[in-house]
């Protein structure tokens, strides 16, 4: 059976368990690397390594200066990411920590308590879970905010994509089917506990036969309020992974429970699916899946490289 360590490395959850680590560091320990007002220390380091090399394929070999140095990197390209999520005033509550350990731990087939157990016998305290869960959250609601909110391409790209591979002769991506999503919302902007005792209140009248439309109109904090919350067709991608996973959990006619996303908490609506199941739609949401990756790469890269400009960062010796 792998360990939970190896469980947590792989997830999207957990990026790393190194952050946790931190609240044990005793002074003696070798400081690394600076970033900013942050320091990476040795024992974070060896961690990461350790890590790194659980994900080294069979028969494979890697020195362990290139580890080092890949580790390194991954711990203060993170490390950025935290101090950017917070200046940025992103917020991560314990509701939203507790929720991120169950899903990880339902993931698993496992309750909360015994992946607990499980972690505590590897030497991770239920502390360190939640201060990796934190920090991940906040790392991953800056790259919905930075990343994945900014990476929707346009038709007249796909189409300029279509066009440049057929013309070099290239194959293009395969086809996909695609879903369209017709939706209304209601947005309560900002996290605490009046805005979610209100969108609270909100849903509770919206799914008890209250109009939608009067909701919106009387209480969203969003640009469509005054459509009744009416968001028009969204096609898959097209908003930040909450919002997508929430719709998809949906019926027609269906209201949601409340969703919490960077932008705020949202109640929303299903109205009507639809698919286009055409080879030549299928073959534009196939072009349109690899250029949403794409974009996402260069802005996720882009990102990291302004963090770093704008950082102090100084890396000390990697030789113990």
């Amino acid at each position: 059976m792998k360990s939970i360590q190896g469980w947590l490395v792989a997830s999207a959850l957990a990026l790393t368990l190194q952050s946790a680590f931190a609240a044990d560091i005793k002074p003696i320990d070798n400081i690394v690397a600076v970033v900013n007002d942050d320091v990476i220390t040795r024992q974070e380091l060896d961690v990461m390594v350790k890590q790194l090399r659980t994900q080294i394929p069979k028969g494979n070999s890697v020195d362990v200066k290139t580890l080092q140095q890949q580790a390194l990197t991954r711990l203060i390209n993170k490390d950025l990411m935290i101090q950017a999520a917070k200046r940025a005033n992103i917020s991560v509550s314990q509701d939203d920590v507790n929720a991120a350990i169950h899903q990880f731990a339902t993931q698993r087939k496992l309750t909360v308590k015994e992946l607990v157990n499980r972690l505590r016998k590897e030497g991770i305290s239920e502390s360190q879970l939640r201060l990796t869960m934190q920090e991940n959250l906040l790392v991953q609601r800056l790259e919905q905010s930075e990343v994945m909110a900014k990476s929707q391409v346009s038709d007249a790209e796909i189409d300029s994509a279509i066009a440049r591979a057929q013309q070099e002769g290239r194959q293009l991506p395969p086809p996909i089917t695609a879903y369209s999503f017709h939706v209304q919302h209601i947005l309560i902007k900002n996290d605490n506990n009046v805005t979610r005792k209100l969108i609270e209140q909100i849903a509770h009248q919206a799914r008890s036969g209250a109009s939608f439309e009067q909701l919106a109109r009387q209480y969203s904090q969003d640009g469509s309020a005054e459509n009744g919350g009416d968001l028009g067709w969204l096609m898959d991608g097209e908003t930040v992974p909450p919002f997508e996973a929430a719709v998809k959990q949906l019926k027609p006619g269906q209201i949601s429970s409340p969703v919490k996303t960077q932008f705020g908490w949202h109640v929303i609506r299903l109205l009507e699916v639809r698919s286009d199941d055409s080879p030549q739609q299928r073959l534009r949401n196939g072009m349109r899946a690899v250029l949403v990756q794409e974009k996402s790469q260069i802005l996720h890269q882009n990102l990291l490289k302004q963090l770093q400009d704008q950082s102090y960062i100084h890396i000390n010796s990697l030789d113990k």
